[in-house]
């Protein structure tokens, strides 16, 4: 926040009274390096559980886990020969236990939402963040009300549903569902969670689990897909906290991807401001990064900035043809969202930002069960056959 002023976090959790900008968390972390047992944090299983002193939790007997985090860092071989990359991996966030990235970020806020007495709770969400939340909401006994944009993934629909949630579909995108939903909080007394502070602290833990997986090294280049801006804020935080406190020596270079019709923060690094101009709207298949007005795309930029990084955009299509490849060469299937990733590589090689030997992190932020309906606009629809030995037979020799 700019104007450095404290708030009580009972009262305040989202923005700044007085400045508007998003609120921060910051530590002593001389009193973090006194108590950190390095032991546990260099040879414990791989799981968010373990980072929790680097959290903003006050009482961990309140911590509501799914058992997020832990997921795979993968060595993508395929991928490496065809992009001519030796160091190429995908940390596939879509293991998590609603199958998205968000659930680091949840275990936190809903943990917090408690420690504050919440009891009912609203969200605003493109999908997978209310998906994410409502999971953890009914795993604590809360109730929690959903603002979603009209068009919203089936498959994000359902699981937020499913979860006892009371959703309200907007005609609208995500950004209307953010300025509606700290209204009716405000007007009825509900905690409002979200793209805010506490999520943000949550999101540090991928930062972590990819240090430990590359054996204590930071990588060279991590690139995240980026809609609101709030992970690729809080993962960069953590690589900076982790080199503060001698785990890691260098930061890596954080890359935004977005797609062409939502690449708010890229006109803005475009254009060399450390600050965006929100869109009236954003047209793209890419549901999960449709954000018009990301609540922290000035952060998202400064992480680019500081990191020495840079942000790029894709079009539709080729994060289609991406989310293909993913899945054909490595058996990863992802969002399409998530694909922008790997569709921004080449495009980093074309500027010659990446090198042959640089050791370099996508991650691939969603499960491609979020949006089933999407990737079908870039597969050919399956033959239907007669059930006939040999109507079958012959057709599959005509494939081979």
């Amino acid at each position: 926040m700019k104007c450095k002023k404290e708030v009580d976090e009972k009262k305040h959790y989202t923005f700044c009274k007085d400045c508007g900008t998003p609120l921060d968390v910051e530590y002593d972390y001389e009193k973090i390096a006194g108590r950190l047992n390095r032991f546990d944090l260099e040879n414990a299983p791989i799981s968010s559980q373990k980072y929790l002193d680097f959290f903003p939790i006050k009482d961990f007997r309140k911590v509501v886990t799914l058992k997020e985090g832990g997921t795979a860092l993968y060595k993508v071989e395929n991928l490496r020969k065809k992009f001519k990359l030796d160091g190429l991996y995908v940390k596939n966030e879509g293991a998590n236990p609603t199958g998205v990235f968000k659930d680091r970020g949840t275990f936190v806020e809903v943990t917090k939402a408690i420690e504050n007495g919440a009891k009912s709770l609203i969200i605003a969400s493109s999908g997978n963040m209310a998906a994410s939340t409502t999971a953890y909401a009914s795993k604590a006994g809360l109730k929690i009300y959903v603002l979603v944009p009209e068009d919203t993934p089936i498959g994000k629909l359902s699981q937020i549903m499913s979860y006892g949630a009371k959703v309200v579909k907007i005609r609208g995108d995500y950004s209307a569902c953010v300025d509606l939903v700290q209204k009716i909080a405000d007007k009825h007394g509900l905690y409002l969670v979200g793209d805010y502070v506490f999520r943000r602290e949550g999101q540090k833990s991928m930062s972590f689990e990819v240090v430990e997986q590359l054996c204590f090294h930071a990588p060279d280049i991590v690139i995240v897909p980026t809609g609101a801006g709030t992970n690729i804020a809080g993962i960069w935080k953590g690589f900076v906290e982790y080199k503060k406190l001698g785990f890691i020596k260098k930061l890596p270079r954080m890359v935004l991807v977005q797609p062409d019709g939502g690449a708010v923060l890229v006109d803005a690094y475009k254009n060399k401001k450390k600050s965006y101009k929100a869109w009236k709207s954003v047209d793209t298949v890419c549901s999960a990064v449709a954000v018009g007005d990301p609540i922290d795309g000035n952060l998202a930029l400064k992480a680019v900035y500081d990191s020495k990084g840079m942000a790029v955009s894709v079009s539709d299509d080729d994060a289609l043809k991406a989310q293909k490849l993913l899945a054909e060469k490595e058996g990863i299937f992802t969002e399409p969202s998530s694909a922008l990733v790997i569709a921004a590589v080449p495009v980093l090689q074309k500027k010659r930002f990446v090198k042959k030997n640089d050791i370099v992190v996508c991650v691939a932020t969603g499960n491609g069960l979020k949006d089933p309906l999407t990737p079908l606009q870039n597969l050919p629809t399956p033959k239907t056959l007669e059930a006939d030995l040999s109507i079958v037979s012959k057709y599959i020799s005509s494939t081979l």
